[in-house]
């Protein structure tokens, strides 16, 4: 879910509190002074929404009172601006030039924002676990949010403080997004290896995730490495599902 505020010097030309873009996903929600704000039929819409891809335009003056029943239906807890969606009438699939065409080449967007996340405790508790095990060549792991772009998690081992900053880890992502829909890159060092999986619907993380794992141990040989990657991988999934498992137990 993202919502992007806006604001504009006119009324947004639909009828009623909120209108579905096509079916582009995206919802915008009239700016007019005098609309009735509707919680019911709110909860409603939100109980409709695809809640990973959906996107909404709020306008300035309903942004507070819209968020509050977000957070309440959704248990969010805090949220954190996002500047990667663009905002032109070709991204929102606009066909003709009528009057809610010539609405949004007019409307000033403000701010996007999305719902903070977080890495589940459970699989924060296996991570850490894994890199201060020395019995496995794993120094470092690093858990990336292919949707939203943001790093979600990173851990290393005590032991060797620095790991992380000693390889870039924004290379390392964009070296893997630009091999197209594998599931796997390997990528070696002069001094390490670093193995990065794609982790589709990755449970209550949602969407895509890129989990990494890096060892600094020289000469390290990349298949017993592999293993050691994939054994591990399995572990901090099966920590995802006692997440969920919990969660619906509670």
């Amino acid at each position: 879910m993202k919502i992007l505020v806006y604001e504009a010097a006119e009324i947004v030309p639909i009828k009623g509190l909120y209108e579905w873009l096509g079916d582009s996903g995206r919802i915008i929600f009239s700016n007019a002074d005098k609309q009735n704000f509707d919680s019911k039929d709110v909860i409603r819409l939100l109980g409709s929404i695809n809640f990973d891809t959906v996107i909404f335009y709020i306008p300035l003056s309903i942004q507070n009172q819209f968020i509050k029943l977000v957070n309440s239906q959704f248990q969010i807890t805090e949220w954190q601006e996002d500047n990667t969606v663009k905002f032109s009438i070709d991204d929102i699939g606009l066909i003709g030039r009528d009057a809610l065409f010539s609405f949004f080449d007019k409307m000033r967007l403000l701010v996007g924002l999305r719902p903070k996340k977080e890495c589940p405790k459970k699989m924060i508790d296996a991570m850490n676990k894994i890199v201060s095990d020395n019995n496995n060549p794993i120094d470092a792991i690093f858990v990336y949010d292919v949707i939203n772009k943001v790093m979600l998690y990173q851990t290393e081992n005590s032991t060797k403080p620095g790991t992380l900053l000693k390889y870039n880890l924004k290379s390392i992502v964009k070296s893997f997004s630009s091999i197209g829909r594998l599931k796997r890159d390997i990528l070696e060092f002069d001094d390490g290896i670093a193995i990065s999986y794609l982790v589709k619907n990755s449970s209550n993380l949602h969407e895509e995730a890129i989990f990494g794992f890096i060892t600094t141990i020289k000469g390290e040989n990349i298949g017993d490495f592999l293993y050691f990657c994939e054994d591990c991988l399995d572990d901090i999934k099966d920590s995802l599902i006692e997440e969920d498992n919990d969660s619906a137990g509670s």
